[in-house]
């Protein structure tokens, strides 16, 4: 699976400014996704959120990881991985993932959701050797 990067830029005079000497990779695809004139919540601050909702919602062993800005149902969003941690190993998964509204930290998620986390992960743990 590809990695995927974000990268926050402002548009003047119709071109893309990222902040000075960001590193792009040669070669590699660019999606725009404009979202308006609002400050966007940052990536680190949207992660704690996440991190929190699924502590308080589905288990004190997970943590929000690799976050990607996304558009859903019109929406600009934080996306970020939901993933088992432990000591002595690596986080596991991702099991799922959390939604956080990029403009107000919303987290977008319902019970449902923590429900599916709990049974994804506790299949996800079943299946280790």
């Amino acid at each position: 699976m590809a990695t995927v990067q974000t990268y926050q830029g402002i548009v003047r005079e119709g071109c893309i400014q990222l902040p000075v000497a960001t590193p792009l990779p040669e070669g590699s695809h660019v999606y725009v996704i404009v979202a308006g004139q609002e400050p966007l919540l940052d990536e680190r601050t949207a992660q704690r959120k996440a991190t929190r909702w699924l502590v308080e919602h589905v288990g004190n062993m997970l943590m929000a990881a690799e976050g990607r800005l996304a558009e859903e149902n019109g929406r600009v969003i934080w996306r970020f991985g939901a993933f088992i941690t432990g000591r002595g190993h690596k986080p596991w998964g991702p099991i799922g993932y959390v939604d956080v509204e990029a403009h107000n930290g919303e987290v977008l998620a319902a019970e449902q959701q923590a429900d599916d986390l709990i049974a994804h992960g506790a299949a996800f743990v079943r299946s280790l050797p």
